[in-house]
């Protein structure tokens, strides 16, 4: 499937297709997960010093961007981070639990362009638009493109029964999914561990995209099955 193959400079496959780029300043809380120059998955800042994305981006040690929609902006904030925690239950060939948190090595200062997102434990019901963004590529395989800049677009939450023959090992307590098979946006939506979006809150991270050339749907770990482990983890390491 496409979240499981590394990019060597942008991530692990997903990608908003047909987007737009977002409102300068409209994301405060996405950040980069950086290794060098090169970008290898999103995530949120959800406390000074806490970053929440996906399980399967883990790696040993991180540069964080956040601050700034341009990638190796040189006026953005850049904390390192060799801290992470993934969900005890996560299985990387399922991309079952795939959630995991990563402590910066001091706290984010906040202001305009950084600011933390609230986590929701309300789940969303199908039929809810949403927002996704990411600097993954702009175009389809095999001739990839990548933004420098952010990029936002709109998803519809669907069904996880409409969901169930694009991916195997959809695991309806763990998972959203969205993205309906009209659009032609949302293929693969943002990089590894960019945010879902809905009425203000996080509800999701992009966790894996279909492995048919289609577009939609794309699959969101559920952060509402996770707002206790969150803490709990927080709370423990803090």
């Amino acid at each position: 499937m496409l979240s499981s193959c590394l990019h060597p400079a942008h991530g692990n496959g997903e990608r908003i297709v047909n987007g737009a780029t977002c409102p300068r300043g409209s994301h405060p809380w996405q950040v980069a997960l950086m290794r060098g120059r090169d970008t290898q998955c999103a995530g949120v800042l959800i406390r000074e010093q806490w970053v929440l994305t996906v399980g399967h981006c883990r790696q040993l040690a991180y540069n964080v961007q956040m601050g700034s929609d341009v990638l190796n902006d040189p006026n953005a904030q850049v904390i390192r981070a060799t801290e992470s925690f993934v969900h005890p239950q996560f299985d990387g060939a399922k991309k079952v639990h795939d959630i995991m948190l990563v402590k910066l090595s001091r706290p984010a200062t906040l202001s305009p362009t950084v600011m933390t997102l609230a986590v929701s434990s309300k789940c969303t019901s199908p039929g809810t638009m949403c927002m996704v963004s990411g600097w993954g590529s702009t175009t389809g395989r095999p001739f990839e493109t990548y933004p420098s800049e952010l990029m936002c677009t709109n998803v519809t939450i669907i069904r996880l029964e409409d969901c169930r023959r694009h991916f195997l090992y959809l695991k309806r307590p763990y998972m959203v999914c969205g993205g309906t098979h009209t659009s032609n946006t949302n293929a693969n939506v943002g990089d590894s561990g960019g945010p879902l979006v809905c009425n203000g809150a996080l509800r999701g991270l992009v966790s894996r995209g279909p492995s048919t050339p289609s577009l939609n749907p794309v699959v969101f770990t559920a952060i509402c099955r996770y707002s206790e482990w969150i803490e709990d983890t927080i709370r423990r390491y803090s």
